[in-house]
């Protein structure tokens, strides 16, 4: 039976988690099953459901065509297989096959379902899937084609990725890596923050400066249209794109924000009265002369103008040098 630091060593020395710290390696290890092989084996046939991925430790492992036993790959020791599958919650479609008498790990093990791995230990297992499609990326080139958006392995990874810890939405990241995306057609971007919030933090503190941020972007998701997209930018910056929108739909959405925002009762989260005074900039694409590579700077710098100038504004793109 071979040891878990034989299996952390075995880990660390494949590309995947290579250079990884040893507490997360030990986490990895914990749900790692370990099988050995005799030469001819059958490691899993065509059909098999591709629920893990499979490392070999030692011996040498034979991807087998069903139609005719033709070798289609051959991997050796410290190599991966079986991820494709696994990433695209298909069924595998060769045969793998010991070509020698092996040992091989399998990860999540017999009866670990992929989702309860996320809630055992998320940090681990969202480094996990990053060093994985890393991984897969270099191989493919073309990592993202191959898995499915509903795929429980592609929501943890974006939640992962693109989920605020503080509020739960989406975050800086998700905006500024999909900003390219949203441009290929027309939106209006709207990008607000508090005038008054440093007065939240100094009178009550930070952590109920947190809790309000949690409270506005809760009060926003239960507002917006389905169609707009909300995300906490940076600090107590929201950000929210709404896609085929043109300034009059933009101007409109911004003063229901503004207003919903100001006749907000945050009294629940900081035990006193208290409102909000609220600037928000807006941009609009492609009608607009800011570069792309500015147009998310330009819009979160607007709200600042705002306050500059007495707060409680909206202000639109040519407001800007006034």
């Amino acid at each position: 039976m071979i040891s878990d630091g034989q299996k952390i060593k075995a880990l660390s020395n494949t590309p995947l988690f290579a250079g990884w710290d040893e507490v997360y390696l030990k986490d990895i290890a914990d749900m790692v099953g370990i099988d050995s092989y005799q030469k001819g084996d059958i490691i899993f046939k065509q059909d098999t459901r591709g629920d893990r991925f499979y490392i070999i430790v030692e011996g040498n492992v034979i991807i087998l065509s069903p139609e005719d036993n033709s070798v289609l790959a051959e991997f050796v020791s410290g190599e991966m297989f079986g991820e494709t599958a696994m990433l695209t919650q298909e069924e595998q479609k060769a045969i793998a096959s010991a070509n020698e008498n092996s040992i091989i790990l399998s990860f999540p093990k017999d009866g670990i379902p992929m989702e309860d791995v996320f809630k055992d230990n998320p940090v681990t297992y969202a480094q996990l899937l990053k060093s994985f499609l890393v991984m897969v990326s270099r191989r493919t080139r073309k990592a993202n084609s191959l898995i499915k958006e509903n795929s429980p392995i592609m929501q943890e990874l974006q939640k992962q990725v693109y989920g605020d810890k503080l509020t739960g939405l989406l975050n800086k990241a998700y905006l500024e890596e999909n900003i390219a995306d949203f441009m290929k057609s027309s939106f209006s971007l709207i990008m607000m923050k508090p005038d008054n919030f440093k007065a939240i933090n100094d009178t009550y503190g930070h952590e109920k400066g947190d809790a309000c941020l949690t409270f506005i972007g809760n009060h926003l998701s239960h507002f917006l249209d389905t169609d707009s997209v909300l995300i906490r930018y940076q600090g107590n910056e929201f950000a929210v794109l709404t896609p085929d929108q043109g300034r009059d739909g933009a101007a409109s959405l911004a003063e229901k924000i503004k207003a919903a925002l100001e006749n907000l009762d945050i009294s629940p989260v900081v035990n006193s009265p208290f409102k909000l005074s609220m600037s928000l900039g807006v941009l609009l694409y492609p009608d607009t002369k800011i570069e792309k590579t500015e147009f998310i700077k330009q819009c979160s710098e607007m709200p600042l103008i705002g306050r500059a100038r007495g707060g409680s504004k909206i202000l639109f793109e040519e407001d800007i040098n006034e």
